[in-house]
Formats: C-alpha cells, structure tokens, sequence
C-alpha cells in the first residue's frame, strides 16, 4: 500500500490541505482562510486544527501521513524548519517546524512555495522524468521554483528563484521590492493593471465597469477582442517574460518551463505561443530548440502535492527519484 503524506500551502488569502499518495495523487483536500492579520500564533493554531480535522476522515482512521509538509510564501530555511521572511503573512522568523511536529510526532518540513511546486511538478507532473525544469508562476507577482540535476536547488544563499525581480529594463517601473527594471514591475499582475488604466482610453466603458475593479483577465478579453492597446500591452508582457525565460534558460539550461498562476490561463495565442516563438528565435542556439514551455497541469494545486512530498526533497534530494504510474 503506498504511503501517504500531508501537505499544506500556506497562502496571503487560503491555506490548502491535502493527503497525497506517493504519485503525488491527492486522496483528501480542505481550505480554510488565512486571516493573515491575526499573527503567526493564531495562523498555526489555525493549520493545526484542520490537519487534526483531516486527519479524523474515515479514509485515515487505520492510515498515518508519514511527513508532513509545508510550503509558505516567502524566504523559508529548509534545514530549520524556519521562515525567515513571508511578506503577505507578516511573518519573520517564526519556527514553523518546531511548532507543528511535537503535536503529530510526524517529521516536518518547510520550503518555499514555488519551490514546492517545482518539486511537485518534477515528481508528479510535467516533468516527471527529466533532470531539470523552473516551475513559473504568473500571478499579481512573479515566482519561480528550480529543480536542477534533479534536487531542490535553493542557492548557496537561500534566494534562488527570484525570477521576478531580475532587470529587465534598466531605470524601469518602480517594483514593491524597493527597486526599479524588475519583471514583476512590468509584467506581473499588478503591471499588467496598472498599464491598462493608463494606456487604454475609455476603459470604464470597454469593459462596462468602473477601472479600479479592472482584472488581468479583462485586459486580456480585450486584447483579444484586437482593442490596439491592450493588445500593445500584451505584446510588451511577452516580450519582459520573454527576456526573463531566455535570461532562465540560457544560465540554468532547464529542459522545461512549466507555467502556472491566473495569468498562465490567457489565451494561447496572446502568451504561450509567442513565448515559444520568442524563446526559440533569442535563447542560446543548442537549447532553443531543445526547451520546452508549456503549462502546468497540476495547477494550483502544485504548491500543496509538493509540499506534502517534500521529505523525498529536502530529507535526501539525491535519493529522490521521479514518480511512475503504478
């Protein structure tokens, strides 16, 4: 019988619960609201209730989760089970794996959670089977998780993946990091609105509603309605990804690029396909062609499947082996 392992994604707005079998298959899933406001105490009091709810599900009463994983979103340190900084939850230095493993005496784990959708995406999803790949997330931010040589790859100084705030345009967009020319900055979610209410007249009455509700999607239903500057703004979107991918590809030498986030769901013809196409013409010639880009099929539960099967990543990443069908 395969084992089963718990995973959590702890995010600004919900945190996501699920049991997952070592196919990455999820078997029981819950939410709950973050109420971020509330302080790492009553947020961990939060987290441990619900997995002491889950794991009271008639699925599990003869059946432990073997680990315990968490995925949070900001700078966590692996090897303490401490996150170091998580911006939208107002967190800095709070020992989450010392808070969560002496209540269910289950070994616990912690990492970031893009690079727990990479890891998940590497065991479970697209790129099962391949050594290398950068699970990207497009979103209101920018996130990137590595898997390379077939470990999490966290960098010598813990920051790897911070895709969304390489330069792209020198003296550019101020970014809500502090600095100017990053790629959040002007392709990111929050760009992405920022640049229609400027650029594009009569907004209110394109999309018959008042533009400070305006959302990355109607820029986008606009753009392909062929309205010339959501479509210009669009275009410049896939030209600053485009620039971060080749600039990704080219040092890292990933065989794949899995794409996820609200904004990964545009049509395929106004992002994906003219990634492709700007990827294969400007990245380093013996990899152009090599590369692939495609979206993630795990979705947004990526973050929670690889949480969960983070002690295959973290425990022993050079014994982790990538998932087959039974």
């Amino acid at each position: 019988m395969s084992a089963l392992h718990l995973g959590v994604d702890i995010g600004g707005t919900n945190i996501k619960f699920g049991v997952v079998d070592e196919a990455g298959r999820i078997l029981l899933q819950r939410k709950t609201a973050t109420g971020a406001q509330r302080g790492s105490d009553a947020i961990i009091a939060s987290i441990v209730g619900e997995i002491e709810a889950l794991l009271r599900d008639p699925l599990l009463l003869d059946r432990k989760p073997e680990s315990i994983g968490l995925g949070v979103p900001g700078t966590a340190d692996s090897a303490s089970g401490v996150v170091v900084y998580a911006p939208n939850l107002f967190w800095r230095n709070v020992d989450l794996a010392s808070a969560i493993q002496p209540v269910f005496h289950t070994p616990v784990f912690v990492a970031q959670d893009t690079r727990a959708a990479a890891w998940a995406e590497y065991l479970a999803g697209e790129g099962r089977g391949l050594r290398g790949l950068a699970a990207v997330t497009l979103g209101t931010g920018i996130g990137c998780g590595l898997v390379l040589d077939g470990k999490i790859f966290h960098g010598a100084l813990n920051t790897a993946g911070e895709f969304g705030h390489q330069i792209v345009a020198l003296d550019g967009e101020g970014c809500n990091c502090g600095r100017r020319g990053c790629l959040e900055a002007h392709a990111g979610g929050l760009a992405i609105v920022r640049e229609a209410k400027k650029r594009i007249g009569g907004l209110d009455s394109l999309l018959g509603k008042d533009s400070s509700s305006v959302t990355v999607a109607d820029v986008y239903r606009l753009s392909e309605e062929n309205q010339p500057q959501a479509r210009e703004l669009t275009d410049s979107v896939v030209r600053f990804i485009g620039i971060g991918l080749v600039n990704l590809i080219d040092l890292t030498s990933v065989e794949m690029i899995c794409l996820s986030g609200g904004m990964s769901n545009a049509p395929r013809h106004l992002l994906l396909d003219p990634l492709l196409d700007f990827v294969r013409r400007r990245a380093y010639e013996s990899v152009s062609e090599k590369v692939r880009i495609c979206r993630s099929t795990l979705g947004e539960d990526a973050p929670m499947i690889g949480a969960a099967l983070l002690c295959r990543g973290i425990a022993g990443p050079a014994q982790a082996q990538p998932m087959r069908e039974n």
